[in-house]
């Protein structure tokens, strides 16, 4: 019990605005459905009808695959955020990170419930992270009670880990493709971030954004920051003026 409260301590801030009521779900509903399964029914999700496809599975595990900027580490930091208000053990974990930590944080990890790898596909050909995952996920099928979600960019296959044993556990995982979201979903995740910062956007504003900049969300979350900072500074609302301002337009 000692190695896994050292594990819950590691210091991770999650975005506090990244939660499943401002993930637009649209087209990824059923996996947005998933996860609120999890995080409801855990740590008991094994006797759950509609997670038998984990509990009867090799290794009960969940990839989720994605682009740039299409809401894999919100979903994440989202199931993070919920376990954390039930009291569920449970840890989340940043992949591309991981090079400036030890392979002994990952030791105990089968002891949780919920395991979220976030960028997995970062350790590929570095040996000795791919020896540690690999390591934890074989005595996650032998405990059997820790549910594992990562994320990547590329499909679990041919993804070019070094360990051949690696990735073949990774295939064993059910897989969920995040589906791209038209304009009107994106117009209503940037409306909701806005207005949970006390910003109003007209919709000829959201328009010129989507019109004029990366429609990439991550991108324009990073934008609707700037777009707070320099509102604040002019004391004024946002306008298409601010806005071709802020993207030097004028």
């Amino acid at each position: 019990m000692e190695r896994i409260a050292k594990q819950l301590s590691l210091p991770v801030s999650l975005p506090a605005d990244e939660t499943f009521d401002s993930f637009v779900s649209a087209q990824n509903q059923q996996l947005v459905a998933l996860l609120k399964t999890i995080y409801q029914q855990t740590p008991d999700w094994s006797a759950v009808p509609s997670l038998q496809f984990l509990a009867s599975g090799s290794l009960p595990m969940i990839n989720i695959v994605g682009g740039e900027g299409q809401g894999k580490s919100h979903l994440l930091y989202a199931l993070a955020h919920r376990l954390s208000a039930r009291g569920v053990s449970h840890i989340y974990l940043n992949c591309n990170q991981l090079a400036s930590l030890e392979q002994q944080i990952l030791e105990g990890l089968e002891n949780l419930s919920v395991i979220a790898l976030d960028n997995i596909d970062c350790v590929r050909q570095n040996a000795h992270w791919e020896e540690a995952v690999f390591d934890l996920f074989n005595r996650i099928m032998e405990k059997r009670n820790t549910v594992v979600i990562c994320s990547s960019r590329q499909m679990p296959a041919n993804t070019g880990f070094a360990l051949p044993d690696l990735e073949s556990r990774l295939q064993w995982g059910t897989t969920f493709f995040l589906k791209r979201l038209g304009d009107d979903a994106r117009k209503q995740a940037v409306r909701y971030r806005a207005e949970q910062k006390g910003l109003m956007f007209s919709d000829a504003a959201l328009t010129f954004v989507l019109n004029h900049y990366d429609r990439n969300l991550k991108s324009l979350m990073c934008l609707l920051e700037r777009l707070d900072a320099r509102s604040l500074q002019e004391q004024r609302k946002i306008s298409i003026s601010m806005i071709k301002r802020e993207l030097n337009l004028d």
